[in-house]
């Protein structure tokens, strides 16, 4: 068989021209050596290689990067887990303190209207207690107003108080005796003897309470002008509670000002009157 200059064959072509090549004799039944095909020189396209598969290495080192991956995947899916189970968590906490806000703010409400009402109470209480002291005050005021402050009178052991000052009572107003026996009540000094009030020897405080009005006030009126006073020392003075007698102290220099200014001032029970005008001694 006699091949063209391009003309290639496959391996099973090539061999079967080879077979035929081999058996071909001559006429006289020998073999032709000339005629043998030279497989070393046939112009025959080596056959195409065999496509290698990827190796094993490769293989592996993808199998390595999934389960990288696939671990990747894993730990930011038990990332994201605990992430959520923490949200949960906070958002349980926040919605606790949004129930203990909202029990909070019930409570800060209802003690708010509570206070409210202590605040109101408490200020007509205080308006009760202002007015009852007030009324205390005047009681205390419209009693001390039958009494009467002897001072100066030297003190004496075994002393009756009570006559000597009726003694001295007859000097200062023109009414007898045993008229002024009926309307003198009592007499007496204030304090203890010897207390810490009267350590510098001056004479204790005399009161005298009277059951007449009128004549405790004719002793008052009498007594600046009495002689008996100017010889013997001594002196009148209405009866002041503690408070009364402070706020005098307080108001008294504010009325000497003003009659200086040729106002009319005087001082009263607790407060001090200018120009008809009350001032007190805030």
């Amino acid at each position: 068989m006699q091949m063209d200059e391009h003309d290639y064959y496959s391996q099973s072509d090539i061999h079967e021209m080879t077979e035929e090549a081999v058996e071909v004799t001559t006429g006289d039944g020998e073999r032709s050596k000339e005629k043998l095909v030279n497989l070393a020189h046939t112009p025959v396209k080596a056959p195409h290689p065999k496509k290698q598969k990827k190796g094993c290495g490769q293989n592996l080192q993808d199998e390595s990067m999934f389960e990288r991956i696939m671990e990747a995947v894993a730990a930011l899916t038990e990332k994201v887990d605990m992430q959520t189970t923490k949200m949960d968590e906070q958002t349980a906490l926040l919605k606790k303190f949004d129930e203990r806000i909202d029990a909070n703010s019930e409570a800060i409400k209802r003690n708010k209207g509570v206070l409210e009402h202590l605040e109101k109470r408490v200020a007509e209480l205080q308006g009760d207690n202002k007015r009852l002291r007030e009324a205390v005050a005047e009681h205390a005021r419209y009693k001390r107003r039958w009494n009467l402050r002897l001072n100066g009178l030297a003190e004496k052991d075994g002393e009756d108080i009570r006559e000597t000052v009726i003694g001295i009572l007859t000097r200062v107003v023109p009414i007898g005796a045993d008229r002024l026996r009926e309307a003198v009540d009592t007499v007496h000094r204030l304090g203890r003897k010897g207390s810490a009030a009267t350590s510098n020897n001056m004479p204790r405080s005399i009161i005298l309470q009277f059951v007449s009005r009128v004549v405790r006030d004719d002793v008052w009126k009498r007594s600046r002008e009495a002689r008996v006073c100017k010889e013997m020392h001594i002196h009148f003075k209405e009866d002041f509670s503690k408070e009364d007698r402070e706020a005098r102290a307080k108001l008294w220099p504010l009325v000497q000002e003003a009659r200086k200014r040729g106002q009319r001032a005087f001082l009263k029970e607790g407060y001090a009157l200018i120009d008809n005008r009350r001032v007190d001694p805030q």
